[in-house]
């Protein structure tokens, strides 16, 4: 099957777009019935891939950058950078964005890996950077929050929050929403860094925030997901967990799914915070889960795929890949793109 390379197909950043709709847009998804490629990166990898126009990006940790034809997996160009990297590509205006562990954030042409811009933090960035209306938002570990400008790179502005900073944010036109290493989520002015409010959770987060409905909604060490008020923080209701969560929620307008460090997979409705269910998926799962229109998918420790019913938790199918997966995949029309700790990145149809 060809993959289609029009731009509803398209997945530009962590969870397919800055709305986090995770596939959503996919149709029905079947069982793989085998792999199509795979692609030897020859190191770990943590970071997700991205995709645009049929070519799908990847960042190794020891510091390579992969753009890989969608429908063989052959390398268009590869660019070695010195420093690891852990940050998820984004993909805007023509332009690969992410971080490094030297505390960088570049910016290379997307068609040829050549360098644009690069804009400097004080430590690692592991955050996807996030585009809006033509700025680039990134947190990183010396627990500062940075805009810059989409074009050259040059800051906007920069605002120190109270601890680490490794989540990436959600970014709407006014506001940025960002979990810290301080226990707190951070509702901050996306035109100047302010800090409209902050709500504390019992231990540092990890996780990336979802917003829909006008609650953001993410998890915490602390084993609690968390549902605030969009506006004001408030804490509309929170749901224990057996441990702490760093996978991503993927949100729709109803439920929010999200995966935990207890081995579990939750759905739960938006505005209640009532679980429709809960399923035990035999492994842990930190990577983000992808909320494909009628079904979930999850990936997890041990290299373990596995796809849920949306709407009743029911697991579908599984599949064993090489090597722990600790981020989100791509869920297109016809192909899952994952890529793995061991250094592969798999097209399965």
């Amino acid at each position: 099957m060809g993959q289609p390379s029009s731009a509803e197909h398209d997945w530009v950043t962590l969870l397919g777009d800055n709305t986090r709709t995770g596939g959503q847009h996919t149709a029905s998804w079947h069982e793989p019935k085998g792999v199509r490629w795979q692609f030897r990166a020859g190191r770990a990898i943590r970071s997700a891939p991205v995709m645009r126009d049929n070519i799908l990006y990847v960042t190794e940790v020891h510091g390579a950058v992969y753009a890989l034809d969608a429908d063989s997996g052959r390398p268009k160009w590869i660019r070695q950078f010195p420093d690891w990297i852990h940050s998820t590509p984004s993909i805007s205006a023509n332009k690969l964005l992410f971080g490094c562990d030297c505390g960088r954030v570049y910016a290379l042409a997307q068609d040829s890996g050549r360098s644009v811009w690069q804009a400097s933090a004080q430590a690692e960035v592991w955050s996807s950077p996030v585009v809006r209306s033509g700025t680039v938002f990134f947190g990183s570990a010396d627990g500062r929050f940075y805009a810059v400008d989409g074009e050259t790179g040059n800051p906007h502005w920069t605002q120190t929050l109270g601890g680490r900073i490794y989540a990436s944010a959600y970014v709407t036109e006014k506001l940025v929403y960002v979990g810290c290493g301080d226990g707190k989520v951070y509702a901050l002015e996306a035109a100047t860094g302010k800090i409209l409010w902050s709500t504390p959770t019992g231990d540092g987060i990890d996780c990336t925030p979802a917003v829909a409905g006008g609650i953001v909604l993410v998890g915490s060490e602390d084993f609690f997901f968390y549902a605030l008020d969009a506006n004001t923080g408030a804490v509309r209701w929170r749901l224990q967990t057996g441990l702490g969560i760093s996978s991503a929620p993927a949100a729709s307008e109803e439920m929010v799914v999200f995966g935990g460090k207890d081995r579990n997979v939750y759905a739960v409705e938006i505005q209640t915070g009532q679980l429709r269910w809960k399923t035990f998926a035999g492994y842990t799962v930190t990577a983000p889960t992808v909320l494909g229109g009628p079904v979930v998918a999850v990936h997890a420790e041990e290299g373990k795929v596995l796809c849920l019913d949306a709407a009743s938790g029911q697991v579908l199918w599984k599949a064993g890949l090489g090597g722990s997966i600790q981020s989100a995949a791509i869920l297109s029309r016809d192909r899952i793109y994952v890529a793995s700790q061991n250094g592969m990145v798999y097209a399965l149809e």
